[in-house]
């Protein structure tokens, strides 16, 4: 018997509330949210949905109690606070805080009282993520050079963060699982053009060890809605577009590589060009918050550490806290501290 208390039941909320309901029953499934319409139209789309305005009005019960904490980022902090004194495992939403210090305190409390904490960073468990992964470890990119992001739409604007907090995190978590490290360096320009103090167009560069160099450019303003990640390497392109249904990822055989054997006398560099065929894998068409969610009981029930850590989402909002400073500063380069 595993009940499931979900904080806050807006845009990410219900749709927790929803595989929870699906994959548990609804019969341990509890919503919170100060917003009584939110919980309406919670119950509304699960009859028999139990709900309470505050998380202090949740009864005890038996069996084994978990929090899903999806409520507005500023207040990550107090609600995985107040979850981990209660006894209860945590799964959050991203980012796990908006402060680094916030974020490492919270990893050791959790360790301290023997919690599950986890960081939903969903698209670590979409399938075509994945695969990008695995033709990364198999050799099918080569040598890496580069990685872009582009995720760009027109709104929706958020007022608690910008589009930095909002956007940046997915991919920041996504070039960190491709590489299998931290970058040791980031950089950001940005524009305040929608709200004044929050930026909503930003393009943020990041250094990763061995020379790979990755930039993403998030934007609440392009009227073209783009979620793209390429990786380019001496032997092939790796494209992910998660708005083609049918394409997800396309793998180009071709690449260009530098080798100065056979040079002039000058030295010159011989560049080895590489063609090849176009080629789009299958990938299985899965729900990744569905597998976030089952990846969170099966922790629960195994006490093994997630898949997506508080560890790894307190290295993230390290970063994330590096692009901060740096925009503040004007682009200037922004060490990530050990």
């Amino acid at each position: 018997m595993v009940r499931v208390i979900v904080l806050g039941c807006g845009h990410w909320g219900k749709n927790y509330v929803r595989l929870f309901s699906e994959i548990l029953g609804a019969d341990r499934v509890v919503a919170v949210d100060t917003s009584e319409a939110a919980l309406a139209s919670a119950r509304g789309r699960h009859p028999g949905l139990i709900t309470f305005p505050k998380v202090a009005d949740v009864p005890p019960c038996p069996g084994k109690t978990v929090a899903v904490v999806a409520t507005p980022a500023a207040a990550h902090d107090a609600v995985i606070r107040q979850c981990i004194d209660a006894g209860w495992d945590v799964l959050a939403e991203k980012p796990l805080t908006l402060n680094a210090s916030q974020a490492d305190r919270l990893v050791r409390e959790a360790a301290r009282a023997g919690r599950i904490l986890m960081v939903g960073h969903t698209f670590l468990y979409n399938p075509a993520v994945r695969k990008m992964h695995d033709l990364i470890r198999r050799g099918t990119c080569g040598t890496i050079y580069y990685m872009k992001a582009v995720r760009t739409h027109l709104g929706l604007v958020r007022k608690d963060v910008n589009a930095v907090w909002d956007l940046a995190p997915h991919d920041v978590a996504i070039f960190n699982y491709l590489t299998g490290g931290l970058p040791l360096s980031v950089s950001a320009i940005g524009g305040t053009f929608l709200t004044r103090g929050r930026e909503d167009v930003a393009f943020i560069n990041l250094r990763y060890p061995a020379g790979v160099a990755a930039n993403i450019h998030v934007s609440w303003a392009d009227s073209n809605k783009e979620r793209t990640i390429t990786v380019v390497g001496s032997r092939a392109r790796i494209v992910f577009d998660d708005l083609n249904a049918l394409e997800r990822v396309k793998i180009f055989e071709k690449g260009i590589s530098a080798n100065v054997a056979g040079g002039d006398t000058f030295g010159e560099f011989l560049f080895a060009l590489r063609d090849g065929d176009i080629i789009s894998p299958k990938v299985p068409v899965i729900e990744p918050l569905a597998e976030v969610c089952k990846e969170f009981l099966r922790c629960v029930r195994t006490r093994r550490e997630p898949f997506t850590s508080g560890r790894d989402g307190a290295n993230v909002v390290r970063i994330m806290c590096a692009i901060e400073e740096s925009l503040k500063r004007n682009g200037r380069q922004v060490a990530i501290r050990a």
